[in-house]
């Protein structure tokens, strides 16, 4: 935005140097003027003023006409000459021979008319003259016949077919003669270029390969094709309806690039191969499989011969023609059975395989309805080879052909040995007590089966468990009920598991840096005997911790301090866990978070501190006395921080602004200055900046102390 000045600005005759008047396209643009004002008109290159003389508008006050002077009668006359804009008259006089009269073309038509004219007009060759002595007619004739002028004649020869004996008309540089010559003549290697010649025309690459600008193509139609070989091995062409590249050739087809993308047009990737890495087969932009270093990476399923992705568990297997998903048998958590035959050959069998058996002698194998019979033929028809013993409600008894019928226990069981013996074994009836004295084998410790437990058993199983024995005073130890746990001779014997609870405040076997309070427990972890216990006999279990205050520690919560509290900074108080601990401590202040911070004098601030608590207070403020922003300075040499130099019809004075007198720090760079004069008018002159220093140049020479400047600090 330009300057604008509200007065007439008065130089003092001082030079104006490289001014530029108001720049504009058109006399619109510069609007309407003032008489006076100047512009100047990019698009005419000339200074316009406005001149109010015969209409107010823009006039150019510049051209080539440097000056018009006429003193003869009949010639230029200069009317106006006083004036902004010079009036010029042509005075038109007639026709005398030798005179220097201007005249108009009628005047000289009818001078011409008056005369009797003879014109004289010879032929050359090619030259045809036609017409009266008055009224020529000129033709230039090539080839002789009438008619033939090359010049009034010659029609537009767009659409018209050329032929070899049409000719052609041009200058002969070796002679400077007119000739013609067929178009025949033409077919030259001059005029008649091969492809080479042509593709090199014009080419920036230096050769004769063939180079498309920027934006230009190649355009092939549909069917037409770009060949490729010396037999048309290679074909790209577009049918119409699809595209194709053909190859025919006996070699193979190679597609190069460090990084390959093939994909659909719109942008979705279908194949990525990378350079000395990866290839990615994609389906409908999403990556399905990748190759890797040591083998493929699949993402989503593999389908097969059923378009199925198989369900949890099943085993990809090949047909011989294609894969199919299968769910492979298992029998008591096995994959398969195997089996061997006589040559020592195994076998896996699964559901789907056959199993064959093959009975030797006295072995009779029939496989039925899904059930494997075998028999044995030496014991007779129809008897199995596996001795068939039956039972009723009393007794075991073995089969006619079986000699010994054995059942054997393991030791304190039952056994027997003998040919068809009967074996009771009696129970008593539900809710029959066994005789007092009855006995049974006592289990190991930790046994957790179902066998009958004895006495022995269970009292040594319930060692060590705990047993509750009642509450008992921790000041002194009285057992409620009688007795004493922790004072005296007579204290209780403990065995491990005794469990008693606190019912009264005080020191555990007396020692203060054990204390017990209503509620604790203690159980015994070591047996002692009557008036033998210790402290570390017991683990103590602290169960009743009161709620901590000022004095006592106890439970507590630590939450962030979130509301106004008396003489404390509200929403400024932090508590961060880990590990149930709490880590108390104090925001740091912000714009919008109340907080601590620290608050600390730079000059030139000055932090002043007053009152405590939550009435404490910290006050800034600016020291103007030792770091002043403002200052007066006049323009006097006499001054130590201000000197003045007179060279070549300028007066220079300048001011050490860090002086302590002025700024007492700062830079003149950072130091905005004004120059008056002692009635307070504004001055300008030039100001230059350098260091600690801030000069003033005046025109002429000027007497100390005629200015004053008013300098601000900037920082």
């Amino acid at each position: 935005m330009a300057i604008e000045f509200k007065n007439n600005l008065d130089i003092n005759q001082n030079q104006l140097l490289d001014p530029v008047i108001e720049l504009q396209d058109t006399d619109v643009n510069a609007g309407t003027g003032t008489q006076g004002q100047l512009y100047f008109n990019t698009t005419d290159q000339v200074l316009k003023v406005w001149n109010t003389t015969g209409g107010a508008s823009w006039k150019s006050i510049s051209g080539d006409i440097t000056e018009v002077e006429s003193t003869t009668t009949s010639q230029l006359v200069v009317t106006n000459g006083t004036g902004p804009v010079a009036s010029l008259a042509i005075q038109i006089g007639a026709i005398a021979n030798g005179n220097l009269n201007l005249v108009t073309s009628d005047v000289i038509y009818d001078y011409i008319e008056t005369l009797d004219p003879v014109l004289s007009v010879t032929g050359g060759l090619g030259i045809v003259l036609t017409g009266t002595s008055d009224d020529v007619t000129v033709n230039v004739d090539y080839d002789g016949s009438a008619g033939g002028s090359i010049i009034e004649d010659a029609t537009d020869g767009t659409g018209v077919g050329l032929a070899t004996d049409d000719k052609i008309i041009f200058q002969d540089s070796s002679d400077d003669i007119v000739k013609y010559a067929n178009l025949s003549q033409l077919n030259t290697s001059s005029f008649h270029p091969t492809l080479a010649q042509v593709l090199a025309k014009g080419n920036t690459t230096g050769g004769t390969d063939l180079a498309v600008s920027a934006s230009d193509d190649i355009t092939f139609t549909d069917t037409s094709k770009a060949l490729f070989g010396d037999s048309a091995d290679l074909e790209i062409y577009h049918s119409g309806s699809a595209s194709f590249i053909d190859d025919s050739g006996t070699g193979g087809l190679y597609v190069r690039s460090n990084f390959l993308v093939i994909g659909k047009y719109t942008g979705e990737s279908a194949i990525i191969a990378l350079e000395d890495g990866a290839v990615e087969l994609y389906y409908d932009n999403g990556k399905k499989l990748e190759t890797k270093t040591g083998g493929i990476d699949i993402t989503g399923g593999i389908y097969d011969k059923d378009a199925s992705l198989g369900s949890n568990g099943q085993y990809l297997t090949s047909t011989g023609t294609e894969i199919d998903w299968i769910t492979l048998p298992t029998y008591d958590n096995y994959d398969y059975w195997t089996a061997t035959d006589d040559a020592a050959n195994t076998h896996n069998v699964t559901s789907t395989s056959t199993f064959d058996f093959d009975a030797g002698a006295g072995i009779t194998a029939v496989v039925g309805a899904g059930t494997l019979v075998i028999t044995n033929t030496d014991l007779g028809s129809d008897q199995t080879f596996f001795k068939t013993v039956t039972c009723d409600t009393s007794s075991i008894a073995a089969t006619a052909n079986n000699d010994t019928a054995i059942i054997v226990g393991a030791s304190n069981q039952i056994h027997t040995t003998g040919s068809s013996k009967t074996i009771t074994v009696g129970f008593p009836a539900a809710g029959v007590i066994l005789p007092d004295g009855s006995t049974a084998t006592t289990q190991s410790s930790g046994d957790d089966s179902t066998k009958v437990a004895t006495t022995a058993f269970v009292q040594a199983a319930m060692t060590g468990l705990l047993e509750f024995k009642g509450g008992f005073d921790a000041d002194g130890g009285a057992i409620v009920g009688g007795g004493n746990l922790t004072s005296g001779a007579s204290r209780v014997a403990i065995a491990v598991g005794d469990y008693y609870v606190v019912t009264g405040d005080g020191d555990f076997y007396g020692n203060a840096s054990t204390p017990l309070t209503t509620g604790d427990s203690v159980i015994c972890q070591t047996l002692a005997a009557e008036g033998t216990s210790v402290e570390a006999d017991w683990i103590i279990v602290q169960s009743d911790t009161d709620l901590a205050i000022a004095s006592t520690v106890g439970l507590g919560n630590v939450v962030p301090q979130t509301g106004a509290v008396t003489n404390y900074i509200p929403d400024s108080i932090t508590a961060a866990y880990n590990a149930g601990t709490a880590t108390l401590g104090v925001r740091e202040a912000s714009a919008t978070q109340a907080g601590g911070q620290i608050v600390a004098a730079s000059t030139p601030l000055v932090a002043t501190y007053t009152g405590s608590g939550a009435s404490r207070t910290v006050t800034l403020t600016y020291d103007t006395a030792a770091n002043p922003n403002t200052a007066s300075v006049s323009l006097d040499s006499t001054l130590a921080y201000v000197t003045r130099a007179y060279s070549a019809g300028y007066t220079t004075w300048a001011v050490t602004v860090t002086n302590a007198a002025v700024f007492n720090g700062g830079s003149g760079i950072t130091t905005s200055a004004e120059v008056m004069t002692a009635a307070g008018q504004t001055v300008y002159c030039d100001i230059t900046r350098s260091g600690a220093t801030i000069s003033f140049i005046f025109s002429g020479e000027i007497a100390d102390a005629t200015y004053t400047t008013l300098l601000t600090r900037i920082s």
